[in-house]
């Protein structure tokens, strides 16, 4: 009954599964047994034709009271001990485990290796061999659960946690984070990929990203922390307004803070907006920022500072490797697509994805996903109807209406009619 759990992936799941499915089936039989009980003794004493009806005196039954009372007892002391021996298993490491460092943080999964190589949103480990993942948190509290695994613990900062398990099947399966850690927690995903022990060892070996790293100029090394980072879901490198300032043109230039205060935007400021983002918010910007203090080497912040001084319109630097084409974005409209893929097309172009997701995912705005002629609440306590109307106004002047529990950032958009029309159409689509 009720058998609709992941694919069992790893060697302990069985005896999970079996145990949950234990307590399953005992709790609705005595769910049924009893309210179904309570059904029958409410139709059969019923009141009838206006006539109290006189019930028998019964004072107790010893043999009811014993059963109710051992069987339930039985039942708990049954579950606890399998529970208690099953997580014992569970948390008895092998000593020839493979020992995997997991770093959480807002908002993605980071493994590292014994030799020393790290990955961001991919796990590999080789099948029928234990595997320990020790884990740690970065910043808030994070949860690591791998269904398929059967395994799922707290991951804590200043504190190292651990889940062990061994796949016994090869293939891709998905890790999440449980414990609601900010506005993107539905995006920290992760993927475990299961190989085979020959396949593993070729993949640790492979130094070939490390080795091509070590050929490139802080210029590049810095774009690619920028992009692994995910800086440019709020920092443009083209001069957008996004969810933060834009990065070119950043260094050197002078601007007011939100206490009124000013800034040069040199190496030290740029270090400290890495480090300690909320110490210091721009004006006109909201403070949404995560702290990379411990997630940076010193190395990493000079090739990002690198980069953002190389972004100089003016004095393009050679070494800046052009923005990865998208192919949603490049050759902007042109006549043989449709209005919904023209649509699509300015979704990307002019940066609403940084702050709009496609999903129902809460970002720095609210989701296209179901947003027309969804109804909603402005901060002010009046309503809205997304219609066409709406849409249209939260792009031309968007600090006019804001909506409920989202900030007062983006900035405006004065777009020709048919680019308009285009993306409407676009918004519309998403259900």
């Amino acid at each position: 009954m009720f058998r609709y759990l992941p694919e069992q992936a790893s060697e302990f799941a069985d005896s999970v599964d079996w145990i949950h499915h234990v307590i399953t089936d005992i709790s609705v039989f005595f769910t049924v047994a009893i309210v179904g009980s309570m059904i029958y003794f409410a139709i059969r004493y019923r009141r009838r034709n206006g006539v109290d009806h006189a019930t028998p005196m019964i004072e107790g039954n010893v043999f009811l009271e014993v059963v109710w009372t051992v069987v339930p007892s039985l039942i708990c002391v049954f579950v606890f001990a399998y529970g208690f021996i099953g997580y014992r298993e569970l948390r008895q490491v092998p000593e020839n485990a493979l020992t995997i460092n997991v770093w959480g943080q807002k908002w993605h999964w980071e493994f590292g290796y014994e030799n020393g190589k790290r990955t961001i949103g991919e796990l590999v480990v080789p099948v029928d061999e234990p595997v320990k993942m020790v884990m740690t948190s970065r910043d808030v509290l994070h949860s690591f659960f791998v269904p398929s695994m059967r395994v799922k613990s707290d991951v804590v900062p200043g504190l190292y946690t651990y889940v062990s398990f061994t796949p016994i099947r090869t293939g891709t399966f998905n890790i999440f984070c449980t414990e609601y850690c900010g506005r993107l927690h539905s995006r920290m995903l992760a993927t475990l990929r299961v190989v085979s022990r020959a396949e593993y060892e070729k993949w640790l070996a492979d130094d070939t990203e490390a080795r091509r790293r070590a050929t490139m100029s802080p210029v590049i090394l810095g774009q690619t922390l920028y992009r692994e980072r995910g800086c440019a879901n709020c920092h443009s490198m083209d001069g957008t307004r996004l969810v933060g300032p834009t990065l070119l043109d950043l260094f050197g230039k002078e601007g007011k803070l939100a206490d009124g205060s000013t800034y040069v935007a040199d190496e030290n400021y740029l270090r400290r907006s890495i480090l300690q983002p909320g110490a210091e918010i721009v004006a006109g910007y909201a403070n949404l920022m995560p702290s990379y203090e411990g997630q940076l080497d010193d190395d990493q912040i000079y090739q990002l500072i690198a980069f953002i001084k190389a972004l100089d319109s003016e004095n393009p630097h050679p070494d800046l490797a052009p923005p990865v084409e998208d192919p949603a974005v490049s050759d902007i409209a042109p006549k043989e697509l449709t209005a919904l893929e023209r649509g699509e097309r300015y979704y990307r172009q002019y940066g609403c994805q940084g702050c709009h997701s496609l999903d129902g995912a809460a970002m720095v705005g609210p989701t296209f996903k179901g947003l027309y002629m969804k109804e909603g609440r402005f901060e002010d306590g009046t309503t809205y109807v997304a219609d066409e109307d709406y849409i249209r106004r939260s792009i031309v002047n968007p600090a006019a209406e804001i909506v409920e529990g989202y900030p007062n950032v983006m900035p405006a958009f004065q777009l020709p009619e048919n680019e308009m029309s285009d993306l409407l159409e676009y918004i519309k689509s998403i259900e």
